[in-house]
């Protein structure tokens, strides 16, 4: 083997690899909008969840781009942990794909006739043309790239005979081998590369097919750590993921090693006996096998996770700080469900600046959110604001740098309707937070029209909160214009009447004139706060114009 057959070698692995993440990137530029409202969808039964995961992954062709997928939406509360696992069983299959279409034309037909035209064509797309013509013109170019690679591999990995004793290998033990294979997989993050650098091994004679298959075993355990790492610092869902993922691999790897051999007899008792075949429906099989093991025990199999890994207690993580970097989709819904969260702290904070707060009523939550508000309702009323203030730092931060990526136009659109309603439900938190000591020295006077003027405030909020609480009827995931005004005018008409009482109640010396100003700035700041809680349930529920036309009507009075 010579110098030049080296770096034919080095140089056809690391062009099959850059093709590779090329692939994986135009497949994810082109589809991967698509491909993550099908995942984000797969949230019902089981055996849906599996396929979503073979299908994605096949498309994709990389189990770990759909792992990290998973982590976003989980995240970002899109997905249950049962959901999650059943996608990530089902991309441990439809990684098997990529051995197959390379075992059939990759070693089985003249690739190198089809490589060169193919880089050609799509190298002139992708130089000379914009927008998408040109990621088409990149996925045909990294298709022939890889042929291009893979062809090299081909011809140059038989002369390695001449470089070392095959006896040698031979005599490696199978632990060395499912170590390598392991080892190769972490390195280069991809099973399906590690599986392509085995079967041009097993083309070229180098390893036998029983050892091919261990290192076949090894690259599926060694993938799991790009998942691993991408939930490593996140919330306890993340972490249950990445450990369902590692268990689940660690368990068919486990099966699939001491039962290698009979395995690959069963393979070439159904007659497929073409060794690189067989390799490919080895990995395909005891990853089937790992299916028909897992996807029934699912659900209990996810309630164990939850019991290992539970969410520290009185520790509620932000949705933003789940997101993974690149998933816009995930990271769109994390700020929705933040914004969500925000209207919620500010809907308690106008419940709790009371000396004696009000009770929540019963009916529906103006706004759904399954974090961060169990701990709100234990915090004093300064902690809960300085948590709501410091979320909507966070939030429009997040939102101001993923508004720099390229959205479309819905995205954009959905976004700004956020950060609309995250700003009125602040200016909602800051009207009540300015007040707080008014109400508190109002509650505890010695006057008695100014404690009853004390009540009467606190009877306002109620009653308005207690009509927030009836916007959404029962299971509904929206208001309307309609019911939102009515409620605006409600608001406007109990003030005006409690700011008419006060001025009757001046004239016949019953307000001191040190509390007139101070009764009727409180007023004005919960009415304030009633606007902008409203305004922010338009802006989160509404589209713009309807949220303006609102917005518009509070401005007449």
């Amino acid at each position: 083997m010579n110098a030049f057959n080296y770096w034919e070698l080095l140089a056809g692995i690391a062009l099959f690899l850059f093709a590779m993440s090329q692939l994986e990137s135009v497949l994810k530029s082109l589809g991967g909008r698509s491909l993550a409202v099908y995942l984000r969808n797969q949230t019902g039964k089981r055996i849906n969840a599996v396929i979503g995961g073979i299908v994605s992954t096949t498309l994709l062709q990389s189990s770990s781009v759909v792992g990290l997928m998973v982590l976003a939406f989980t995240g970002a509360g899109l997905l249950n942990l049962t959901s999650a696992l059943g996608i990530i069983f089902g991309s441990n299959l439809g990684t098997t794909a990529t051995g197959w279409i390379v075992a059939t034309i990759g070693f089985k037909l003249e690739i190198f006739k089809f490589s060169l035209p193919l880089t050609a064509i799509g190298g002139a797309f992708y130089s000379f043309t914009r927008g998408r013509s040109a990621e088409y013109g990149r996925a045909i170019l990294s298709l022939g790239l890889l042929m291009l690679g893979l062809q090299m591999m081909k011809s140059s990995v038989g002369e390695i005979e001449n470089l070392i004793d095959i006896n040698t290998l031979a005599n490696l033990s199978p632990w060395q081998y499912l170590l390598a294979g392991t080892s190769i997989a972490i390195v280069i993050q991809s099973s399906s590369a590690t599986m392509m650098i085995t079967l041009a091994a097993l083309y070229g004679g180098i390893i036998s097919l029983p050892n091919a298959a261990v290192v076949a075993i090894g690259a599926d355990l060694g993938t799991t750590t790009t998942v691993l790492l991408g939930a490593i610092r996140g919330s306890a869902i993340k972490r249950q993921v990445a450990a369902g993922h590692v268990l689940f691999n660690v368990v068919i790897v486990i099966f699939a090693f001491f039962l290698r051999m009979p395995l690959l007899s069963l393979i070439f008792f159904i007659g497929i006996e073409d060794p690189l075949y067989a390799v490919v429906a080895f990995h395909s099989l005891f990853n089937l096998i790992g299916l028909f093991i897992f996807v029934p025990l699912t659900t209990p199999f996810a309630h164990l996770l939850q019991r290992w890994l539970p969410e520290p207690a009185h520790h509620e993580i932000s949705y933003l700080d789940d997101i993974t970097s690149g998933v816009i989709d995930a990271s769109v819904d994390a700020v929705e469900r933040e914004t969500s969260l925000l209207i919620a702290r500010a809907v308690q904070l106008n419940m709790t600046v009371f000396t004696t707060p009000i009770i929540r009523p019963s009916g529906q939550s103006p706004v759904t959110h399954q974090r961060g508000i169990k701990q709100a309702r234990t915090q004093s009323f300064s902690e809960l604001y300085n948590d709501t203030k410091t979320l909507e730092g966070m939030l429009v931060e997040f939102t101001i740098k993923l508004q720099a990526d390229q959205l479309e136009d819905q995205q954009s659109i959905r976004l700004s309707s956020c950060l609309n309603a995250a700003r009125e439900a602040m200016h909602s938190a800051k009207a009540v937070k300015d007040i707080q000591h008014n109400l508190q020295e109002f509650s505890q006077d010695a006057d008695r029209t100014t404690q009853q003027y004390a009540n009467r405030f606190r009877a306002l909020m109620d009653t308005f909160i207690q009509d927030l609480y009836a916007l959404r009827p029962s299971n509904s995931e929206t208001m309307s214009f309609e019911e939102l005004s009515n409620a605006m005018q409600k608001v406007f008409s109990r003030h005006e009447s409690i700011h008419d009482e006060i001025y009757a109640d001046v004239r016949k010396d019953l307000i001191a004139e040190t509390r007139l100003s101070s009764l009727l700035n409180v007023n004005r700041e919960l009415l304030t706060a009633s606007r902008s809680l409203l305004l922010a349930l338009a802006n989160y529920y509404l589209d713009q114009t309807h949220a303006q036309d609102l917005d518009r009507i509070t401005l007449t009075h």
